[in-house]
């Protein structure tokens, strides 16, 4: 590797927002359900509150089963190459390979590669910076 790499790694913080911001959501919409489902079949507010807490926190388990497998992901550009050191070892993808770049919600960057196939970097701290400066690392023919 040379000197001059440059990394990226999952941010807590961002990944605490997007749980809070998906808890608060999901636990908004199944109360709503259940609310209507209970005064469709006589059932009391109560029941829809529970079973939509209950569901909000399996969600909630699943989210935090994700970070810990992902908290140590660690994305480098050097040589060429698109660097993932996680879990499941060191991938490497050419930068030649990656056609398109774009950010979304979540603190995500979602490459796109020649072969059809994405591969997502989550919960990144400044999505956008790190999409400019794959793009940058890819040259001009990169969207």
């Amino acid at each position: 590797m040379t000197g001059d790499a440059v990394s990226w790694a999952p941010s807590r913080e961002v990944f605490l927002r997007r749980v809070f911001i998906s808890a608060a959501v999901t636990f908004a919409g199944l109360g709503l359900v259940g609310t209507a489902f209970g005064l469709y079949t006589g059932l009391s507010f109560g029941w829809a509150l529970l079973v939509a807490f209950a569901l909000t926190m399996g969600f909630l388990v699943e989210d935090v089963l994700r970070w810990r497998g992902a908290r140590t992901d660690l994305w480098q550009i050097s040589d060429g190459q698109l660097l993932h050191d996680g879990p499941e070892g060191r991938a490497q993808v050419p930068l030649s390979e990656i056609i398109g770049v774009q950010t979304q919600f979540g603190g995500r960057v979602i490459l796109k590669l020649s072969s059809g196939q994405r591969i997502a970097i989550r919960y990144l701290a400044d999505p956008q910076n790190v999409a400019q400066q794959i793009r940058s690392a890819c040259g001009p023919r990169v969207a």
